[in-house]
């Protein structure tokens, strides 16, 4: 199976990365958005399009109108078809049935059978910037209600409960395949479904074309299951492969003896039991400050970024937002025990240590605020830990901390059954 149109892998110092083989066209990007925007010859003539920034699997371009402004999303095809797909129903269902501010969409396109041979999402400007360029300086009372308005956020969004764990999409974009059955006994023609998971640890690399089932999942243990496939067939398919390295081998042979040892876990931390019916909510898993914009005033006006935000266990859903994510530190550093020189080295750890004593601060008043608007969130938070250390374990067999999880495993494997991993 070759790679889709206009994408490749690159591996690297930091492992297997996507890249763009295909320059996307300018121009027709213009002629697409100034199309689905209905504009006429005038209003084109006075319109600019231009390249803004790129992300991981993106790029976004401005399209300025007479009309107003708004951006042009163009993707890879990682996992084509499904991940816009599922973002726009997401998004969709989102300002259907909360009031979680959500970019709004003009329209889409999930097929690359189109004039630019790219997925592509036309919407309207988010006015505002990201949290990240502001957080220094933003006033301590902006910072809390903004925390505030984050609990507010996942609260709603914790609220909206599924049997499985998945992607939403809307049924009419599925595409028939043997064994998927969808209702059809509605009048809405876009109602929304739970299919398949689109997620990094199912698409990245090779993963797509393994025969792993891709979901849905009944449970946290055949999700974890699947998790546990993918990685073992990299680690075989480097081990076997003529181009590794003698380090890459290492890597995948040290790997591979944690994978098999934290395998033997999995009943431990996830036992089966036929009485526990587990639940499972929308979870976004990068709520951080790049991705919420506010306005001049510090007002939250949007949260962005849902593509392969996915349905997962509730142990999983119930976490800590990531912008709240930095080192404990109980008391206020004193600036005078910071020394300034001239490169600013002393500048810079304070402010480093201000934002750690910031977050702890305000990672407390998080809670408070969820265990107000959502007594079941806290409960589920506080009873996730060990779940999420697990976790942890399985993403880290596949990276430079490998060595970690097996310090942790022999703890484990020694009965200490509360020993942490993760720290939030």
């Amino acid at each position: 199976m070759d790679s889709p149109y206009g994408l490749g892998w690159s591996k690297g110092m930091l492992g297997t990365q996507p890249i763009w083989t295909v320059e996307p066209s300018v121009e027709i990007i213009s002629e697409i958005a100034y199309r689905q925007l209905k504009l006429s010859q005038d209003d084109i003539n006075h319109s600019t399009t231009k390249f803004q920034f790129q992300g991981a699997f993106n790029r976004l371009y401005a399209v300025e109108c007479p009309r107003g402004s708004y951006f042009m999303r163009i993707t890879l095809p990682v996992h084509p078809h499904f991940k816009t797909s599922s973002e726009v129903a997401t998004i969709a269902l989102l300002r259907s049935h909360t009031s979680v501010p959500v970019p709004y969409l003009i329209a889409s396109s999930s097929t690359t059978d189109n004039e630019l041979k790219f997925e592509w999402i036309l919407m309207e400007c988010i006015h505002g910037v990201p949290l990240a360029d502001i957080w220094p300086t933003l006033a301590w009372d902006a910072k809390v209600s903004c925390v505030m308005e984050v609990a507010c956020i996942m609260a709603q969004i914790f609220e909206l409960r599924y049997d499985s764990i998945g992607n939403l999409f809307n049924a009419k974009d599925l595409p028939e395949e043997p064994g998927r059955t969808v209702e059809n006994n509605t009048t809405e023609s876009d109602f929304v479904v739970l299919d398949r998971i689109v997620s990094m640890a199912f698409f990245w690399d090779t993963h797509l074309k393994s025969d792993v089932h891709q979901g849905p999942f009944a449970s946290s243990k055949d999700w974890l299951e699947a998790r546990f496939q993918l990685m073992e067939e990299n680690c075989r398919r480097v081990l076997e492969s003529q181009d590794a390295d003698e380090d890459e081998i290492e890597d995948m042979e040290v790997a591979q003896q944690q994978l098999k040892r934290l395998r033997k876990q999995l009943p431990l931390f996830f036992p089966s039991n036929a009485d526990d019916r587990e639940e499972f909510a929308l979870h976004h898993d990068d709520i951080s400050r790049h991705n919420l914009i506010l306005d001049s005033n510090g007002k939250l006006q949007a949260l962005v970024d849902w593509e392969c935000v996915s349905v997962l266990p509730l142990w999983k859903a119930c976490q800590i937002p990531y912008f709240l994510r930095l080192p404990e530190r109980i008391k206020r550093p004193n600036p005078a025990r910071y020394s300034s020189d001239s490169d600013g080295g002393g500048d810079s750890l304070y402010a480093e240590h201000l934002d750690d004593f910031e977050c702890t601060c305000l990672r407390g008043q998080f809670l408070e605020e969820m265990a107000r608007l959502s007594p079941r969130w806290i409960e589920e938070y506080e009873k996730s830990k060990s779940k999420m250390d697990f976790e942890r374990a399985l993403e880290m067999c596949d990276g430079p901390f490998v060595r970690r999880v097996s310090m942790w495993l022999d703890h484990i494997e020694a009965g200490e059954r509360h020993y942490r991993l993760r720290d939030d």
